[in-house]
């Protein structure tokens, strides 16, 4: 940064492309797809006139105002040389804030323009056997899609089952469901390469096929063959999400002892209580003068 009465080129110059391809950028976490013009820089031991110093501010207010911190580049009035009083030393400690933003977005977003917002949730009672949920979450295009992601948006997966009646099979679907937790496809690379104990996984490895990305298995030694699983595949800009819940367990037929006492089945093998599968999402907000990104639509295509 210039010490003197004048900035010229090289000093802007950092600031101006970070802030473009945080902007303008397309691809994986490769930005936000704005069509927002930045100026391009001026020429090499050219001045940098108020026009250009505007560009920058205007880019850094859409910014900031998305991250939510402070714009502490100056405006200038048309005409004005920009000088060093204009940007004191604020340029270098912006790029660092911003760009550590734009970099990991998990670590920052709660405070940005977004919100959390349930997108579909539906339930189902005293059921047995398998029930499967897809979800369609479509973006207007890939370039939307990507750019969503990058800017901190996230698919949540979450479950829940209550059961009042203390029966043991509830108990454990309350378990089971409760250990799923809240499972994320996002910008984020997964955490772990085990489909127990991850909580993520990141949007650009989807393939063109389903694949099981979380897996929980019931506890409860009488049920171990019940679980409950997320999956998804991407197809141009469509992702669609399923989660499955899977009661294996064979009920026993007939009369005699265990599970705690005496026992005696008729009829089918029943979960009872209500089992819920709520997908939310981290969306933008879209306010004035912010980043603006539109958000993807949902629809239940296979119901519980």
């Amino acid at each position: 940064m210039a010490s003197g009465s004048t900035i010229t080129y090289s000093d802007l110059s950092n600031l101006r492309a970070e802030m473009n391809t945080i902007l303008n950028g397309t691809g994986v976490h490769g930005g936000y797809d704005q069509s927002h013009t930045v100026s391009a820089n001026p020429s090499t031991g050219g001045s940098v006139d108020d026009a250009y110093h505007d560009s920058l501010y205007s880019a850094a207010a859409k910014i900031a105002n998305y991250y939510n911190v402070t714009n502490t580049m100056t405006a200038v009035d048309a005409g004005t040389t920009v000088n060093w009083t204009h940007m004191n030393s604020v340029a270098p400690q912006f790029i660092t804030d911003i760009t550590a933003r734009f970099d990991a977005p998990w670590s920052y977003s709660s405070g940005w323009d977004t919100s959390v917002q349930n997108e579909t949730s539906e339930t189902v009672s005293n059921w047995n056997g398998s029930r499967v949920q897809i979800v369609k979450v479509d973006f207007a295009d890939v370039n939307t899609m990507n750019a969503w992601f990058s800017a901190g948006g996230e698919i949540r997966v979450s479950s829940s089952h209550n059961d009042t009646s203390g029966n043991q099979q509830g108990t454990s679907w309350e378990q089971l469901c409760s250990e799923l937790g809240t499972f994320t496809y996002s910008v984020r690379p997964e955490d772990s390469s085990s489909i127990d104990a991850r909580t993520r996984y990141k949007h650009s490895d989807l393939t063109g096929s389903y694949v099981v990305h979380k897996k929980e298995i019931a506890n409860d030694a009488d049920y171990t063959a019940n679980y409950i699983q997320v999956s998804a595949y991407v197809t141009g800009s469509d992702i669609y999400v399923k989660t499955e819940l899977n009661d294996a367990h064979v009920a026993r037929s007939g009369s005699g002892s265990g599970y705690g006492g005496a026992w005696s089945w008729t009829g089918a093998d029943t979960v009872p209580g209500t089992s819920t599968v709520v997908l939310a999402s981290l969306r933008m907000t879209n306010p004035t003068n912010s980043v603006n990104i539109t958000n993807p639509t949902w629809s239940v295509t296979d119901s519980l």
